[in-house]
């Protein structure tokens, strides 16, 4: 199968931007020409606020001088300060120790180094370091080098949450020039920002420790809400939480870490959680609800995958995968789940059957099927320009339309592959199919780090864009669903009658 972008519309010029999708075509622009969407906040992050701080914070105590203590108090001092291991290192160098002392703490330090290698060899996810875990389990592409470190569209109106590298999350929402900043002691390295669904005020934020839970008063007039608007939702060896999923119908919140075997399940009025899974192969990446709410897709850093079922929490494990799955999303109706893998370029995807209240859910194949090559190829534009486009997925979204999907590539692909957002028109009834919608291009130098669908757009689906310059951009597309054109005719079926296969096309891929 060759790359299907060899079937795309030529990508805009490297003097154009793209502006919006008309009559079916993606439309841009010349970068000189302003273009906005009225009433949606114009957001432009400050230099200053992308980059994170290098601060030494250094503790009080080192403004004094040092006095000689006892080595019991000293060895106590290290261990509340700097742990059991730094103790342990304290009294094998420190010269007073008794030959015994020392030597049951080299005997001790041995072990747990034993340990720690065998636990690194079987979850190697913790042996990397805190940035680089955010970096490559983040939703944003480049986490530690884009302008923002989550974002989350309000589910109702024209108001998003966005985290900066500054540890504060800001609300912006349209046509109103107050914006809440949103600070609190324990929000570091933020990672995923979550509304809740059936709620004007409530956000979920995953930090490095804990989830905290904002109530942001959409009336209120207050810049810097105060602490006591939000809960805090704390689990031991539960960090750093990088991926938070609200049930549909509000009930719970779920929350992940690479780095915890457990995958936590918040009752949030009562601030209690308990564990779903206790997962022997180390712990869960990705989190992802059917719209439905009867399916929920955990992710993890192995080869392999789960689907969950929510009524009685049984699952169905997805394995030997190329890699771990790096992105997943659901179409409107719950029954399409597409998913890209770590080490390849395509998309893939599973189908599951539609089901009522009270049903199980199962998927309808024992395995997935790919569906789009995404192979990193040369394409020309207008101007006889050469782009770089496809590679390694880093995100899939797809509107409440169920009739586009945007592709972001990440880390593993080109550089200049950044620079170029995929666009696809689809269906998924009465079977899965892909076409070459376009390519959204920002401005010059520009490369996307994070996409998203607004989910209250009525006038057809809207793609906003967080680009490397800080700019967000929003990018309209205009379109009559196909649920809301009236049908003028039937059409009869005549199982007799000759057919091509859609196998056969070169332009479509289907998932039957």
């Amino acid at each position: 199968m060759t790359s299907i972008f060899l079937q795309f519309p030529p990508p805009p010029r490297r003097t154009h931007m793209t502006a919006m999708e008309q009559e079916g075509q993606l439309k841009d622009v010349p970068v000189t020409v302003p273009f906005s969407m009225p009433d949606y906040p114009k957001l432009q992050i400050k230099q200053e606020m992308m980059g994170r701080s290098n601060l030494q914070r250094e503790s009080a105590q080192l403004a004094f001088l040092t006095q000689e203590q006892a080595l019991w108090r000293k060895a106590l001092q290290t261990w509340k300060n700097d742990g059991f291991i730094c103790m342990l290192e304290e009294i094998d160098e420190s010269k007073e120790a008794p030959a015994y002392l020392a030597s049951l703490s080299v005997q001790l330090l041995n072990f747990l180094t034993w340990v720690k290698s065998t636990k690194v060899f079987l979850f190697p996810q913790i042996s990397i370091s805190q940035n680089e875990l955010m970096t490559k389990y983040s939703h944003v592409s480049s986490w530690s080098k884009s302008p923002i470190q989550a974002f989350a569209w309000h589910p109702h109106v024209v108001k998003f949450a966005i985290a900066l590298h500054d540890d504060s999350v800001q609300v912006h929402t349209a046509g109103s020039s107050i914006c809440p900043i949103l600070k609190h002691k324990l929000q570091k390295q933020v990672a995923d920002v979550a509304w809740q669904p059936l709620s004007a005020s409530v956000l979920a934020v995953a930090c490095q420790s804990c989830v905290l839970i904002w109530h942001v008063d959409p009336t209120s007039l207050a810049v810097r809400p105060s602490t006591s608007t939000v809960q805090v939702l704390r689990h031991s060896n539960h960090s750093p939480v990088t991926s938070l999923a609200w049930s549909p119908d509000s009930n719970h919140l779920i929350s992940a870490s690479p780095a915890d075997p457990s995958l936590m399940v918040w009752d949030v009025p009562c601030e209690t959680g308990i564990a779903l899974k206790r997962d022997r192969n180390g712990g869960f990446t990705l989190l992802s609800y059917s719209p439905d709410g009867t399916k929920l897709f955990t992710g993890t850093p192995s080869k392999f995958f789960r689907i969950w079922e929510t009524r009685k929490w049984r699952c169905e494990v997805w394995s030997q995968l190329s890699g771990h799955c790096t992105t997943a999303c659901w179409n409107p109706d719950g029954t399409v789940l597409l998913f890209a893998m770590e080490g390849e370029s395509a998309l893939y995807a599973v189908r599951f059957n539609k089901t009522g209240a009270g049903e199980s859910s199962e998927s309808l194949v024992g395995s997935s099927v790919m569906v789009a090559d995404l192979s990193q190829t040369d394409v020309i534009n207008e101007a006889q320009e050469v782009v770089q486009v496809g590679g390694q997925v880093k995100s899939i979204v797809w509107d409440k339309t169920g009739e586009r999907v945007a592709v972001l590539f990440g880390d593993g692909s080109a550089e200049t592959s950044k620079n170029i957002v995929a666009l696809f028109k689809a269906t998924s009834s009465p079977v899965l199919e892909l076409l070459p919608g376009g390519f959204v291009k920002g401005k010059t130098g520009e490369s996307a780090h994070h996409i998203a669908f607004q989910p209250s757009f009525n006038d057809g689906a809207l793609l906003s864009v967080v680009w490397s310059s800080g700019h967000i951009g929003y990018i309209p597309m205009y379109f009559v669903p196909s649920k809301n054109i009236p049908s003028t005719q039937s059409i009869k079926f005549d199982p007799r009658s000759p057919f091509t296969s859609p196998l056969k096309s070169n332009v479509d891929y289907f998932l039957n």
